[in-house]
């Protein structure tokens, strides 16, 4: 005889064993006793694994006739999520009606929040207004959590809809919103840039003795900074009034500076989130990195990097990259290599992208030998050669009079199944016409041959 854990497996292997049996056709005494009774949070993850609201439904049923077992909220609400995952919403007021008399109670605030969001999903915005005369068929009073799950639904729908529920039927009925309802409301006027109206709500927040918190400025905020250069000074003069700026205060205005190529500001900005304790994050940070590197500042780049990681910021391949790219562009592309070992030496993993920067960057300088071999190095990392890699390489040996070893790079090209593009065939014939000296007649029937090749692709 097999045991129950509270492990999915061995759920699963109990469901395999009893289901042809019992749970569609059970009756109490075909179960025998020695079988020990799946506990609460076993049935609601057995009822949650049903994939359809029919079985879902059986499933609750088979439950109930197991012997010393007792449905609870939990697998009410576990049922419910389910039949609102189907939208069989009329089979979920006939479960909530049979509650009281079920496990003597009635339906709890979760419940109703699920069934909110359920209906939410299936847009059935009458419907969840509606919520509120549901709660009180069973004498219960909504609470703020289900005014707020609702209002949240609305803001995503329509705000007006949404701003004629908070006043008619939260205020209307004496319901005092909390931090949540206002930020729920501040989501929804920003999602339609009704700026405006977002700072009388700041104003109403605090006359309701509601201090707005990070969450609330930082909506306002991004909505600000997504209107311009005007939009964005606006923005600072509202941070200046924030209690508690967070981490992501800084990540909306550094990055709002960096896409207006405001560079001092984000710099500005990016000091004081560092005094302040805070670190950027990674997204964040590269844009900083690749405005610094645009306006050929890659070493200064170079130190942001370098605090980010010393206050323990998050660094990744795309950060990197832009870093690469950037001393490359200044004709450091042995200061580009040496990072590239120091991002391998730190656990983090070059990819194709990594080299094809570095093999544009020695092509650049003339390096075609170090270029060459980056397009080695690729193959015993395990990299995989992409289009870009052979256009970078390609491009770069014919360019400087390799056209033997630009030929033979295409060669590996063609037999790797990938066609050369119009504008690199015809560089590469052009440069060809102008090394009228490499092109003996052995030479090109090999070209003539690697065109048939490609040809036949």
């Amino acid at each position: 005889m097999f045991r129950l854990s509270n492990s999915s497996k061995n759920l699963s292997i109990f469901l395999r064993l009893t289901r042809n049996h019992i749970l569609f056709h059970c009756q109490s005494r075909y179960i025998s006793s020695n079988i020990p009774v799946p506990n609460l949070e076993q049935i609601s993850h057995l009822i949650l694994e049903q994939k359809s609201a029919t079985e879902a439904l059986q499933t609750f049923r088979w439950a109930s006739k197991l012997p010393n077992f007792a449905h609870s909220q939990s697998t009410y609400r576990a049922l419910v999520h389910k039949l609102c995952t189907f939208r069989h919403f009329d089979t979920v007021h006939q479960v909530l009606d049979e509650m009281p008399s079920s496990i003597g109670l009635p339906p709890d605030e979760d419940i109703f929040v699920t069934i909110v969001r359920g209906l939410g999903r299936a847009r059935m915005i009458r419907q969840v207004i509606k919520v509120p005369e549901l709660v009180l068929r069973f004498n219960l009073t909504p609470t703020l959590k289900i005014y707020n799950s609702i209002l949240n639904v609305l803001v995503k729908e329509d705000i007006d809809i949404a701003r004629g529920f908070y006043r008619r039927k939260m205020m209307g009925c004496g319901v005092k919103g909390d931090m949540y309802t206002f930020a729920i409301l501040m989501k929804g006027l920003c999602l339609t840039n009704r700026i405006a109206d977002g700072f009388k709500l700041l104003q109403t927040m605090k006359s309701k003795g509601v201090p707005p918190n990070a969450v609330v400025y930082n909506t306002l905020l991004h909505a600000l900074c997504k209107n311009g250069k005007l939009g964005i000074g606006r923005a600072r003069s509202l941070m200046n009034e924030m209690v508690d700026p967070n981490s992501v205060t800084f990540n909306i205005l550094i990055t709002a500076y960096c896409k207006t190529e405001n560079l001092i500001q984000a710099l500005v900005m990016l000091e004081k989130s560092f005094d302040l304790g805070f670190v950027p994050d990674v997204i964040t940070i590269t844009k900083v990195i690749k405005v610094l590197c645009d306006n050929d500042r890659a070493m200064e780049a170079v130190e942001v990097l370098e605090r980010v990681e010393k206050k323990g910021g998050e660094i990744d391949v795309v950060m990197y990259n832009t870093l690469i790219k950037g001393l490359c562009k200044l004709k450091k592309a042995k200061a580009a290599v040496r990072l590239l070992k120091e991002m391998e030496m730190k656990g983090c993993l070059p990819n194709a992208d990594t080299y094809n920067v570095l093999i544009y960057g020695f092509c650049e300088l003339g390096l075609l030998d170090s270029a060459l071999d980056m397009f080695d190095e690729m193959k015993t990392v395990g990299i995989a050669w992409n289009l870009v890699t052979y256009e970078t390489l390609i491009g770069g040996l014919c360019s400087r009079g390799r056209m033997e070893d630009g030929c033979k790079i295409m060669e590996i090209m063609v037999e790797k199944g990938n066609v050369p593009g119009y504008v690199l065939w015809d560089y590469v014939v052009q440069s060809l016409a102008r090394e009228l000296a490499w092109l003996e007649k052995e030479k090109l029937c090999f070209v003539n041959d690697l065109l048939e090749r490609i040809l036949e692709i």
